[in-house]
């Protein structure tokens, strides 16, 4: 029993004799200048201390730090900590050596030097090598980037942890009301330096959007990720309000997930077998993002089985000038055109075997949208509508000062009337094939400012259309022509309808107007309102022109023209919802 209580004394002794020669060993060592000197060549870049380092055995050796400044090498980066917890390794202290073995800072606030280009983020890939090989956590409460220290994102954490060859990092930082998690882990740090090849794992994700990589660096020479993709978002929308960009419109752009196989480097990411489904419409093809350059690029081909455009109609009509008493909040209509057409380059293809927008539908159809240096062309191929054909293009190109020019043109032909929406605005018939050619040339900053005051050209022809009965102006025309067995209620049969007209601002100059309804032929010219729709029309009521035989020779002399001064002058009045034709009693003065 002797014996074993001076084994356990002795051991006690020899305990206490290594505990006192640690600490003595240790307060040789923590001067300020030793600390600092070990703690930048252990974590890298430069360390400042303003405060005197302390020892603290409570949870094992430790050094006790206060007001912390940590910069990374070149500036790239700097942390500032209120007070920072160095791990002593207990081993090395036998060894008579003081090995750092973990560290963890609190209070931290970090600011970046800005966006980093290719040169700069292999020189954070570096840092993050060196900060993996040992634990490291962080916990701050702000993180700033670019010229200003003032906070753009809120408490965040960090850990760094090594894991044999490879490590990983993980953390959270709070982005306005989001809380965003996130992720990496490497097979092999040397893939941060360009130096080792190996899997690699990221992960993004918020309430709002995520975003998660599977795959591998092959190369380590041409530092590229190859593998898959997975970006998703339930609500694109309100993503776009928390980056500071505010769609038009309330109805759409609202789940939206691209995924895909392809590879990333440090400026683009390419998918070779992209999905993309946005507001339930599922395409496939190629997608490539380039972020490197001096504005962003996006370019790719998508096909599509069907494209449902319903939930985008307000925007549409929106942006092509349709009054819309929905309010559009911050319309792209209003917005500079400078700025957003600068603010990126597109090249993109979309096609669709078929295409819905409300009422109206059609396909095979396929639309070009290029952008680039501000030049934003669009260009819709010949698509089946409504039994006929419809195509358009439309241009804005910069002509200075912030200033653009608008050129765009729709052709139309043998559109089943039928089959298109009936807006408030005009009185469409029963039946009948409409086929019509729009042109619009405008200058302006916005394309509000452009389309009120632009001017252009239209011509429009519609054929065998049926009026319905009860009552409506044409019906009464009808009865007014003096056709058989015609009444107010009865319909109206045009067996054509032509017209053209130019377009200045809010006004339509309407010229060469012809109507004919059975025995009867309508001539009109005057304007329409595009603010209103309102008329004001005047012309004459003609007997139609008997129709010549087929095969029956053309006369020796031609057939003199019904002359402006024949047949009953008329008017037409109203709105094209609800026209009304009226005797020309102008310069009819009463007996």
């Amino acid at each position: 029993m002797k014996r074993l209580l001076a084994i356990l004394l002795a051991a006690l002794v020899l305990v206490a004799v290594a505990g006192i020669a640690g600490y003595l060993m240790i307060a040789r060592e923590v001067s300020r200048e030793r600390v600092e000197a070990s703690l930048s060549a252990r974590l890298g870049g430069a360390v400042q201390l303003t405060g005197t380092p302390a020892v603290s055995f409570a949870q094992g050796p430790a050094l006790m730090l206060g007001e912390v400044r940590w910069q990374g090498r070149d500036g790239r980066w700097i942390l500032a900590a209120e007070r920072m917890s160095a791990g002593i390794d207990p081993a090395g202290l036998f060894l008579g050596e003081v090995r750092l073995s973990s560290f963890q800072l609190q209070g931290a606030r970090l600011h970046l030097a800005g966006v980093p280009a290719e040169g700069a983020l292999a020189g954070l890939g570096r840092d993050l090598s060196q900060l993996m090989g040992v634990p490291v956590s962080v916990a701050g409460d702000a993180i700033s980037w670019g010229a200003s220290e003032a906070p753009r994102l809120g408490a965040f954490t960090l850990r760094l942890s090594p894991s044999g060859e490879g490590g990983s990092l993980r953390g959270s930082v709070v982005a306005g009301d989001q809380t965003v998690e996130f992720s990496t882990t490497l097979a092999d740090r040397g893939i941060l330096t360009g130096t080792a090849s190996g899997p690699v794992a990221v992960s993004v994700v918020s309430p709002l959007a995520s975003f998660r990589m599977t795959g591998a660096v092959r190369n380590p020479e041409a530092a590229r990720i190859e593998g898959n993709f997975d970006f998703n978002t339930s609500d694109l929308r309100g993503l776009a309000v928390r980056f500071g960009k505010t769609l038009v419109g309330e109805a759409s752009f609202g789940a939206l997930r691209i995924t895909g196989d392809g590879a990333l480097d440090f400026s683009r990411l390419v998918l070779d077998t992209a999905r993309l489904e946005l507001d339930g419409n599922v395409g496939e093809g190629r997608l490539g993002f380039e972020l490197g350059s001096q504005r962003p690029r996006l370019e790719g081909t998508l096909a599509f089985e069907q494209f449902d455009l319903s939930a985008y109609l307000g925007e549409l009509g929106s942006l092509a000038g349709v009054p819309d008493d929905t309010p559009q909040g911050d319309s792209l209509r209003d917005r500079p055109l400078s700025a957003l057409l600068q603010a990126a380059d597109i090249d993109l293809r979309l096609s669709a075997n078929r295409f819905i927008a409300g009422p109206l539908s059609g396909g095979p159809s396929a639309i070009a949208l290029l952008l680039r240096d501000g030049d934003l062309s669009l260009d819709l191929s010949e698509t089946a509508v409504s039994g006929g054909k419809l195509e358009a293009t439309a241009r804005l190109k910069p002509a200075g000062d912030d200033m653009f020019d608008l050129a765009a043109n729709a052709i139309a032909e043998k559109l089943d009337v039928r089959g298109l929406p009936s807006p408030d605005v005009v009185t469409l018939p029963q039946a009948g094939a409409l086929t019509f050619r729009l042109g619009r040339t405008g200058k302006g900053p916005t394309l509000a400012a452009i389309l009120e005051g632009a001017g252009g050209e239209v011509q429009l022809t519609l054929e065998n259309a049926t009026y319905p009965a009860g009552g409506e102006a044409l019906a009464r025309l009808a009865s007014s022509t003096g056709e058989a067995g015609a009444t107010a209620a009865t319909s109206l049969v045009l067996d054509r309808l032509t017209g053209r007209g130019g377009m200045e601002g809010h006004e339509m100059r309407l010229s060469d107007v012809e109507a004919l309804a059975g025995k009867h032929l309508v001539r009109l010219a005057g304007r329409l309102s595009l603010a209103d729709f309102s008329l004001s029309l005047r012309g004459r009521l003609l007997p139609r022109p008997a129709a010549t035989p087929a095969g029956t020779p053309a006369p020796e002399e031609p057939a003199e023209p019904q002359g402006a001064d024949q047949g009953i002058p008329v008017l037409v009045r109203g709105t094209l919802a609800r026209p009304s034709l009226l005797p020309d009693m102008t310069g009819v003065r009463a007996p």
